[in-house]
């Protein structure tokens, strides 16, 4: 019993930060007319958050490893808790921007340190289905963010989209104050703290994610290239490395990462360009988009949960991880092929099929980085897990305007591009058996069906 509190806690945590990447989005028109500004505040209030909580992922991800989980979860979630707080008090557009990137700042531990202090916490069998719940949960803040933000917006006001963080964190803060067993610091911590790999990675990611955003000064995206190319000696110099090359270097890690940074690379552009067609090209409304994107949304749980069953009966990740990625090459290109008047109910059996094959991507994409790597490093890895996705995301959405294509033709081809280059990134994969959970932290298995 004390085992599932805590999980649940800690799912509870990486559901807030997945939710307030979301939940903002139907409230953005209320907010800015609010508390002043003009429609460039909207992409800023996004931005602060996607830039603060993507680039200490991997900075949490290493810390947890080097110095436990337990500490940093908890100073993480109490600067999420209080972004929110100031986030719903904000009197003007500057202070809510800067409140949002406080936010975001402790949103990267809820993310990168939940799901690795899951993993810490669980038997292989308990381990699968948590990651695979935690992959639903996804699927969940993806649908019920822009809704759960909509209905507060319209029936309690928009502070509340940030307040409704305060009860739900607070009560997992003291679940895992009181029970989330301590941890203990690894890896030699009396060792010298890879400050100028720090500071180029943060630097680096920072300026190549506002060029993303933004989807323009391409100096600046070249400019954080050009810091993350210097990152790469210096780690192999650093006596603690903030992102080890011996862990990321390992060929099935590196085939992992690349491939689920092409999954996602795919994935994203079809669920902002199809609803962009179906309603501008096509003229349709925002409700029969939104028809059109659930089939997707269902087919991700869907494989996900399938993904959770052949894991658990086989104990490979490497077959639904391919299958998956043919899935969307196939919907992707059927995309392509589509007439520009195909009916919605035609497009919604296609976006199911992308749905099944992004499935595994989630869950089943996080087991076997987390199996491809020592325990003592799964923080690190599962947070360069999280990390690639959310570029790759990026990626795929500035690639597939560049050559200013329709709405249709830019989802099938992000899709199908994006599906084929994570296939074969996936090929160099060579699947490894489950590592056993350290001597003491075994949890009860059924707590975790």
């Amino acid at each position: 019993m004390r085992h599932r509190v805590v999980v649940l806690a800690l799912l509870a945590c990486a559901f807030l930060a997945l939710l307030d990447g979301t939940v903002i989005g139907t409230a953005l028109p209320r907010i800015v007319h609010e508390v002043g500004g003009d429609d460039t505040w909207y992409l800023w209030l996004v931005t602060a958050y996607l830039i603060t909580s993507t680039v200490s992922v991997p900075i949490y991800g290493r810390f947890g490893d080097l110095f436990g989980r337990r500490r940093l979860l908890l100073a993480g979630l109490a600067v999420f808790l209080a972004g929110s707080l100031a986030c719903g008090a904000a009197g003007d557009i500057g202070t809510l921007v800067a409140a949002r990137a406080v936010q975001g700042l402790g949103a990267g531990s809820l993310l990168a340190l939940g799901m690795a202090a899951i993993r810490d916490l669980g038997a292989e069998a308990g381990s699968v289905r948590m990651q695979t719940l935690l992959g639903g949960m996804v699927v969940a803040g993806m649908v019920g963010g822009p809704i759960l933000g909509g209905l507060l917006t319209d029936h309690a006001g928009w502070r509340w989209t940030f307040w409704v963080n305060l009860p739900i964190g607070v009560a997992a803060l003291a679940v895992i104050a009181a029970r989330l067993p301590a941890d203990r610091a690894r890896h030699g911590t009396d060792r010298r703290l890879d400050v100028a790999g720090i500071t180029l990675l943060t630097g680096g990611l920072t300026l190549v994610l506002l060029a993303l955003s933004l989807q323009r000064y391409w100096l600046i995206l070249a400019a954080g290239a050009a810091l993350l190319a210097c990152l790469v000696p210096v780690e192999r110099r650093a006596e603690v490395p903030i992102l080890p090359p011996a862990v990321l270097g390992r060929r099935s890690s590196a085939a992992l990462l690349t491939g689920g940074f092409w999954y996602q690379a795919a994935a994203l552009p079809a669920g902002v360009f199809l609803p962009l067609y179906l309603q501008h090209d096509r003229h349709f409304s925002a409700t029969t988009s939104a028809f059109v994107l659930l089939p997707m949304l269902i087919g991700m749980a869907a494989g996900n949960r399938l993904t959770a069953s052949v894991v658990l009966r086989t104990g490979r990740t490497r077959p639904v991880l391919l299958t998956g990625a043919v899935l969307v090459t196939a919907a992707g290109i059927a995309l392509l092929l589509s007439p520009a008047g195909a009916h919605p109910v035609h497009l919604a059996a296609l976006t199911l099929v992308a749905g099944l094959g992004l499935g595994p991507a989630m869950g089943g994409h996080t087991i076997a980085v987390q199996r491809s790597v020592p325990h003592a490093d799964m923080g690190t890895a599962t947070a360069a897990a999280i990390l690639t996705k959310q570029l790759g995301g990026l990626v795929g959405l500035a690639a597939a305007q560049l050559p200013a294509l329709p709405a249709l033709r830019a989802a099938g081809w992000s899709g199908a591009a994006g599906g084929v280059l994570a296939f074969a990134a996936l090929l160099a994969f060579r699947e490894a058996g489950p590592e056993p959970a350290p001597a003491g932290t075994s949890v009860d298995t059924a707590a975790a069906r």
